[in-house]
């Protein structure tokens, strides 16, 4: 439903409102702009900025859109908000405009001969996912999940690291990353959000931006985030690397 390309051209009081409506998509279409004016603490002039920059005429055609989704969606009630985003997020991930935004990361990768994966949690576990992808694919990589990890001051100049981070404020991976940094390796993140301290201490950054969810009755730190788009584009970047190795191999 939302482009990439959109989500980024939004200034800080519209990503409010973006995050607004991506965490209570089914409630939306029962909102005035007044209504989510008021939830955001925006003018409803931004929200009509928003709607503009998304590529709809106003806020009924946003909410149009959206109830549209639902409907076509409801066989995915239960899990609708992550549902819809998830669909329309892998979409988009085959089109050429939207693969664009990759080639800055596999320009990373070509450059780099070892490849580190980091992470935390899900995040950690989907790291060593990862790794052994790219391996298998051909490509030199191993994960790091341990925060406590010594990081050598020297040896990492041809290493690019994958951070992979829901939140990007996960302290352990931010001082993972300072390390790497200081031992002159290039860092790619993943996150949830394009503005977080991952994102920025990056040398590049791919965000998927899905609806945040936490765990009913478990502690408030765990994420429940659906992390397919994570998946999706480990995969995505390893087949379009491996591609362009094989290519350069037969020259």
């Amino acid at each position: 439903m939302f482009d990439l390309e959109n989500i980024q051209s939004l200034n800080d009081l519209e990503l409010i409102v973006y995050q607004y409506v991506i965490e209570h998509l089914n409630q939306l279409p029962k909102l005035t702009i007044r209504e989510l004016s008021a939830n955001c603490h925006v003018s409803t002039s931004t929200i009509l900025r928003f709607c503009t920059k998304m590529g709809f005429e106003g806020f009924s055609e946003l909410k149009f859109a959206i109830k549209k989704e639902h409907d076509e969606s409801s066989v995915f009630e239960d899990y609708y908000d992550s549902a819809v985003h998830v669909d329309s997020f892998l979409k988009k991930i085959n089109r050429e405009t939207y693969q664009k935004a990759f080639k800055p990361a596999v320009e990373l990768m070509l450059k780099a001969e070892h490849i580190v994966f980091i992470g935390l949690g899900t995040s950690g576990v989907l790291g060593g996912y990862g790794s052994r992808y790219f391996v298998n694919i051909g490509i030199n990589a191993y994960s790091v999940n341990d925060p406590f990890t010594p990081i050598p001051p020297r040896g990492f100049d041809n290493t690019l690291v994958v951070a992979l981070s829901v939140s990007g404020e996960t302290s352990e991976i931010i001082k993972m990353i300072l390390g790497f940094k200081k031992s002159n390796a290039k860092i790619l993140s993943i996150t949830n959000d394009e503005h977080s301290t991952v994102a920025r201490l990056a040398d590049y950054n791919i965000s998927y931006y899905m609806p945040q969810e936490k765990a009913a009755y478990a502690e408030p730190y765990i994420n429940l985030t659906t992390q397919i788009p994570v998946v999706a584009l480990i995969e995505l970047l390893a087949h379009q690397a491996a591609n362009q190795l094989s290519g350069k191999s037969t020259d």
